[in-house]
């Protein structure tokens, strides 16, 4: 186990790596920097200047290794609009992103692992029908269409949650619990729906299993035998599908964030990016980059948990 669990943080410094090095080298990819950051009618002193500050005057191979050496010390660059650390300007907009992608999750887990595993009891009925006919429905709405929807029935005519921003709420750093219900479900629907499909689909094939058949013949109650036995087989690619939702949530949140004007990472990084503030983009990238490879890690180690027939070796 202790030799498993080395490995993977080694692989987690890989993924870290490999994220650092993409977000390095995007920047080269997308044209001369200078040109990129600076306005067009900017002199060629000023230029000059420039290059000599950002180390943009040496060879791509220097800049490489003196970027990794800033960042194994905490350095990701200093935002180029704010003038102030980038990795501190990702780490302050992490909790509010951190709150939403929790809220979302519970939002999905709870509605949808019990969904599915009403759509699998109660399979041809009309009840399965129905939640099939709403997963499918939530993994088909886009996400900005369907925040634009709650905004205008709930938010402007029904009048009964705020629309945007993040409120003050009863505890310093949480938002005002209104001010989340509308992101949370627009942010939280499709992964609600992924959820339960894989909830229907995997309880269905341990119902048909032969320790179903014997756990009811002992006579064991249905409610044992569908949470206890079949759900719990059928847990671990659900776990999966909720690790890979969390990262998503985390990372994708971007159009949701900025439709409610949450001050997350991901409207964080969609004004970096159209200010073309690089450096904020490029911590971004490192810190997602290090928190799904965090996340596929846990996900990995719940196995054992669920499963004691699961070993690491």
């Amino acid at each position: 186990m202790l030799a498993y669990l080395l490995r993977r943080l080694l692989l987690v410094l890989v993924v870290v790596w490999g994220a650092a090095t993409l977000a390095f080298f995007l920047l080269f990819l997308s044209g001369d920097p200078v040109n990129l950051l600076l306005p067009l009618d900017a002199t060629p002193e000023v230029r000059e200047q420039f290059r000599k500050a950002y180390g943009f005057d040496q060879p791509v191979w220097v800049q490489y290794l003196a970027y990794l050496g800033r960042a194994l010390q905490g350095d990701l660059g200093v935002s180029l609009r704010n003038q102030t650390p980038a990795l501190g300007l990702v780490l302050e907009r992490m909790p509010a992103s951190m709150v939403l992608a929790g809220a979302a999750l519970i939002f999905a887990v709870v509605l949808g692992v019990p969904a599915g595993v009403a759509a699998a009891i109660r399979k041809g009925s009309l009840l399965e029908f129905g939640v099939l006919l709403l997963a499918l429905l939530g993994q088909s709405v886009p996400v900005f269409w369907l925040a634009l929807m709650l905004i205008l029935v709930f938010g402007l005519e029904l009048r009964w949650l705020p629309i945007s921003g993040y409120g003050v709420g009863p505890l310093p750093g949480l938002p005002d619990p209104a001010h989340l219900v509308l992101p949370t479900v627009a942010v939280g629907t499709f992964s609600m729906a992924a959820i339960v499909r894989l909830t229907r689909s995997g309880v269905l094939r341990e119902l048909r299993s032969d320790y179903v058949r014997t756990a009811r013949a002992k006579g064991l109650p249905e409610r044992v035998v569908i949470y206890k036995h079949a759900l719990r087989n059928a847990a671990i690619p659900v776990v999966t599908v909720i690790g890979l939702q969390l990262g998503n949530l985390l990372s994708g949140a971007v159009i949701t964030e900025t439709i409610f004007a949450w001050p997350g990472v991901g409207r964080l990084v969609l004004t970096a990016v159209t200010q073309q503030d690089f450096p904020v983009v490029q911590a971004a990238v490192i810190v997602f980059a290090a928190l799904l490879a965090v996340i596929n890690l846990v996900v990995d180690l719940l196995y054992g948990v669920l499963d004691p027939r699961v070993r690491y070796g």
